[in-house]
């Protein structure tokens, strides 16, 4: 019996042992390691203060600069920090810019620039949130808005494309501004906006309407001629209308030549003032005095 009972205290002492060390064991039981993750920086080599530039026929034709540039090993993409660049679409034209952060793809010599100051030729500013370059094919483009200021013209507006090789310039709507000259400052607002470098030629397209001292202009396309940095004439043509001190003057082309002062009206031109329409082969309106002349006039009375 007294045997019997050492054999059952040995049993349960063992069983107790038992259950201690596997609970020892589950205590200690090492973590669970979970596959390892690539991180995206670890795919890229960090560089401070570099260059980057692209030739054509020998000669560099763009290059940028940057505080830090990220470069991914795994695509032919730069990120880029602080930087500041050049480009030279043309002998003789230089279109500097700069922008807080960007991306590049260095093999299509394209990217993204974002907050970004460009100056064109030392008479332009433009800037944007953001701005897409094609060196190779010398287009900068946006769907953001801008802001151009220049000598004598400044205008907002949303999207915007440069070619540089024709050196003509679109932005795409909601388009507004004003045009100084000697004389007076003209406001504008259209739907669109067009600019040729080559012979200093503005267009505003779709809804034009042009404001000036006592004076209204509304039509649907106007052309704004310069010479030498200065205005020297607009063209108006389409529905053109000219509202000043109670006169309204209609056809469908009008030219405001800035030296003389004036403006004239062709092609069925007519004015209309308290119920009388007159009609004449060209109306003459003088905006120093606020004043209309006819030309050949034949009168309607309203009734």
């Amino acid at each position: 019996m007294k045997n019997r009972k050492i054999v059952i205290y040995i049993a349960v002492g063992f069983i107790a042992s038992s259950l201690l060390l596997a609970f020892y064991f589950f205590l200690k039981k090492p973590e669970r390691i979970g596959s390892p993750i690539l991180d995206e920086e670890k795919r890229a080599i960090l560089f401070k203060d570099v260059r980057y530039f692209g030739e054509r026929e020998g000669v560099v034709d763009w290059e940028i600069t940057a505080k830090t540039a990220r470069k991914f090993l795994d695509r032919p993409e730069v990120q880029l920090e602080l930087l500041e660049g050049r480009y030279k679409p043309k002998a003789g034209i230089t279109v500097a810019f700069k922008g807080i952060k960007g991306t590049m793809d260095i093999d299509k010599q394209k990217g993204v620039i974002e907050d970004v100051d460009i100056l064109y030729r030392s008479e332009y500013t433009l800037k944007s949130p953001s701005m897409s370059f094609d060196f190779k094919n010398n287009i900068t483009s946006t769907k953001s808005p801008v802001n151009v200021k220049g000598k004598k013209l400044t205008l907002t507006g949303i999207g915007l494309v440069a070619n540089m090789k024709d050196e003509t310039v679109r932005v795409e709507r909601d388009v507004r501004g004003y045009i100084d000259t000697e004389k007076a400052k003209f406001h504008f607002q259209s739907d669109a906006f067009f600019y040729n470098l080559k012979d200093s030629t503005y267009i505003l397209d779709g809804k034009v309407v042009l404001k000036g001292q006592d004076m209204n202009m509304l039509c649907d396309k106007l052309y704004i001629f310069s010479r030498n940095e200065e205005p020297e004439r607009i063209d108006a043509k389409g529905k053109v209308r000219l509202i000043s001190k109670g006169t309204i003057a209609k056809s469908e082309k009008a030219v405001y030549y800035f030296n003389e002062d004036k403006v004239v009206f062709t092609e069925s031109p007519r004015i209309f003032k308290d119920n009388v329409e007159m009609v004449g082969e060209s109306v003459i309106y003088s905006i120093s005095n606020g004043k209309f002349s006819i030309q050949k006039p034949r009168m309607r009375m309203e009734r």
